[in-house]
């Protein structure tokens, strides 16, 4: 029987450890995949500091996933789009998340509440308890889990383990009504603001600005369809930075502004960002980071603004990583060069790590982290 190593987050702020797992033969609906590449999101970051309580430990984290086929239990022979899939075919994978089947997820459509949401992120129960190869950060994955979708795709590995932020940012688009000729402001970007730039060029947006404090990262959303770029590193906070974004906008708000820089002080300064009328969407604040002022009339009531959460890649999270991988695979935007690291299983703890001190590995900064278990 093959076996597959895999670097298993032991307890709320590690350790990793790199252990080894059969990998089990397919049943009815079920595959294995060889893991090609899989990326670090920001919530593996949070999970493995113990942000989210609902997590169990010993857990295999990792749900941005891109692999082949290595065997396929009997009657799975197509993809969730219905394309077949044989042996040997590139597949991207989105891990279940919910069960698909309560009353949050069928009626309501609300899969981020599932009242049987599964024990630990993206599988049913703690690796060494239930079954242990469900999450990415592993050589090899056990696709078994109820939800969990998969589709074919000829992209390059380190575009198609993209499609993942993609959904989201395509979740923030939707809900911040972006289209044709919408002015926008993505503030923060590491990669889901970078395929938000990406995303809203697509649509239609008039005008977009990024807004950080790294000049490369800043550089590369230019690259990818940033009409102008605002570092922040370099103003103080408050009126400085909203002069500079007004000034960027050809002196106006924006109609939309997506906040992707996960801090509460930024959601704040981001009000200040959106022109009367419109609209803030908010990803960045996806766990507990504290609180900030805000003041009901001026921030909101006076200026007729809305702001809209926006949690994961939301109801229709399934055909958003499908169309992801559809907007990823027309070409065009430097994509590939999201991937600012490469690194093996044995380094994912201080690749985890690094996204909580300064967003810098081995020396350089960090845009995006693929975990490449072949290494």
């Amino acid at each position: 029987m093959t076996s597959s190593r895999a670097a298993v987050v032991t307890g709320p702020d590690g350790p990793v450890e790199i252990r080894e797992y059969p990998v089990p033969n397919p049943g009815p609906g079920e595959a294995a995949i060889r893991v090609e590449l899989c990326g670090i999101c920001g919530t593996d970051a949070h999970v493995f500091h113990g942000r989210l309580p609902s997590i169990t430990f010993p857990a295999l984290l990792g749900h941005e996933i891109v692999g082949t086929i290595t065997a396929l239990g009997p009657g799975l022979d197509r993809d969730f789009a219905g394309r077949p899939v044989a042996v040997g075919d590139r597949i991207g994978v989105f891990p279940a998340t919910s069960c698909g089947t309560c009353y949050e997820c069928v009626v309501l459509r609300r899969p981020g509440q599932c009242r049987q949401k599964p024990q630990s992120y993206g599988f049913k129960s703690p690796v060494d308890v239930g079954p242990p190869l469900t999450g990415g950060f592993a050589e090899y994955l056990h696709l078994a889990n109820p939800g969990t979708v998969f589709y074919r795709t000829e992209l390059p590995p380190e575009v198609a383990i993209l499609a993942e932020p993609m959904s989201v940012a395509l979740h923030g688009l939707h809900r911040a009504n972006i289209g044709l000729g919408a002015t926008v402001v993505v503030q923060g970007v590491g990669a889901i603001g970078l395929m938000v730039v990406a995303a809203a060029r697509a649509a239609g947006a008039a005008r977009v600005v990024a807004v950080d404090g790294n000049a490369s990262r800043l550089a590369l959303a230019a690259e990818l369809g940033a009409d102008a770029v605002v570092d922040i590193g370099t103003l103080d906070p408050g009126a400085p930075r909203h002069a500079a974004v007004r000034d960027a906008l050809g002196g106006t708000g924006a109609s939309a502004v997506i906040g992707c820089s996960g801090s509460p002080a930024g959601f704040a300064e981001a009000i200040g960002y959106v022109a009367d009328g419109g609209t803030l969407a908010e990803l960045g604040n996806f766990t507990d980071r504290g609180p900030t002022a805000f003041n009901p009339y001026t921030d909101l009531v006076r200026r007729d603004i809305t702001i809209a959460g926006v949690y994961g890649a939301g109801p229709e999270m399934q055909a958003r990583y499908l169309r992801a991988l559809e907007i990823l695979g027309r070409g065009g935007p430097p994509f590939a060069r999201v991937v600012s690291h490469r690194v093996p299983l044995r380094d994912v703890e201080l690749a985890l790590r690094s996204l909580s001190t300064g967003y810098q590995l081995n020396g350089s900064d960090v845009v995006k982290i693929a975990i490449d278990p072949s290494r």
